[in-house]
């Protein structure tokens, strides 16, 4: 397959000629089923960094942090000017934190969606931990059994890692100053600087109060973190998926489960003169189908980053016959599943799929 492929590394980018109007760089770092990326952008002399996302907290120092000092030397900054924090998991926002207490002062403006509603008041752990318990067997109604001790377990943990993300996301916008907070939705830009090639394709407002309404409780966002994790899930996916080509396995918006945290997440667009890329965090379907005129604005793309680390769960054949990326580059290992990569690999158009788990830190030029 030809995500096996080792991914090259150019170094030159920045010193070779202005061949396009704009330059892009692409710095997928490997941090396990999170993601950190770092985007270089030059045009006629300017040049911006962004930072999408920074993996666990463990990963700052091991990973984003040599990485990001050796980009922002390259390109004369003291700060990434932009820092995205797609949505709120820990494998998302954990390496933002120290990037934040680091890099604050130079930042120019941070995009990140601030505390839904529904979690502001989300109190003391142990009452949700008891609500988990409680609950327990209305979580898992897909399941075909009720929930035993190794299932509240599950619960249990699925519950402390939303606590987690939770006190994240509020340890993160407290380091930031008012000012420098974009709550961004569909439509959204840079405003420090004229960049109308990077913009925000989603989510819209309506559809992130939609994902959030204030009537919600917390015990039910447990159940959708938990849908893909019932019991006996894999084995009845396997014999149901056998025989198939490897785009007819993606599942459906009817089938698919994603939490909404995970479809909440920021969308960016990047368009450069060999096309767009397009950066999904932990997007699903709807997420996709929600994007206004998003037919249009998702076709034939020229990078994809792969949502969710290659889930099944994210990814569908109508969206992937849509996309139909020349490039398609994908940051997992335990979600990832490889019809997903197996499909874009198998179309026409495309050039390249690789895959953190395979090929480690990953560099794209455009």
């Amino acid at each position: 397959m030809m995500f096996q492929v080792p991914a090259h590394v150019s170094m030159g980018w920045i010193s070779k000629p202005n061949k396009f109007v704009m330059q892009v760089k692409v710095n997928m770092l490997d941090v396990s089923d999170g993601d950190a990326i770092i985007v270089e952008l030059e045009k006629s002399g300017q040049r911006m960094v962004m930072v999408i996302d920074g993996g666990m907290v463990g990963h700052y120092l091991t990973k984003l942090k040599p990485k990001l000092q050796e980009v922002l030397k390259r390109n004369g900054k003291a700060a990434p000017d932009i820092v995205v924090c797609t949505h709120y998991d820990s494998d998302h926002i954990g390496g933002l934190i120290p990037l934040i207490e680091d890099y604050i002062d130079g930042v120019k403006e941070v995009w990140v969606h601030e505390t839904p509603e529904v979690l502001k008041d989300l109190g003391n752990g142990r009452d949700l931990m008891d609500q988990v318990v409680e609950h327990a067997d209305e979580l898992v109604l897909d399941s075909a059994a009720k929930v035993g001790s190794n299932g509240v377990t599950m619960l249990q943990e699925k519950a402390e890692f939303l606590i987690e993300s939770i006190g994240q996301l509020k340890q993160l916008l407290s380091l930031v100053p008012e000012r420098k907070v974009r709550n961004v939705f569909h439509g959204d830009g840079p405003k420090f600087a004229h960049w109308p090639e990077v913009k925000v394709l989603g989510p819209t407002r309506e559809y992130f109060e939609e994902l959030f309404p204030p009537n919600k409780k917390s015990y039910e966002l447990l159940s959708e973190e938990l849908r893909e994790h019932v019991l006996f899930e894999g084995f009845n996916r396997f014999q149901q998926l056998a025989g198939l080509k490897s785009c007819d396995k993606l599942k459906d918006e009817q089938t698919a489960s994603i939490t909404a945290t995970n479809r909440a997440s920021i969308i960016i667009a990047i368009d450069c003169d060999k096309g767009r890329l397009l950066f999904t965090g932990d997007a699903g379907i709807s997420s996709f189908k929600r994007i206004p005129d998003w037919e249009r604005e998702l076709r034939d793309l020229y990078f994809l980053k792969i949502p969710h680390h290659g889930s099944n769960n994210n990814i569908s054949k109508e969206i992937s016959e849509l996309m139909n990326p020349v490039h398609a580059y994908n940051s997992g290992n335990r979600h990832q599943d490889d019809e997903v990569l197996d499909c874009f690999d198998s179309k026409a158009r495309n050039f390249s799929v690789k895959t953190t788990k395979l090929n480690g830190d990953l560099s794209f030029e455009a």
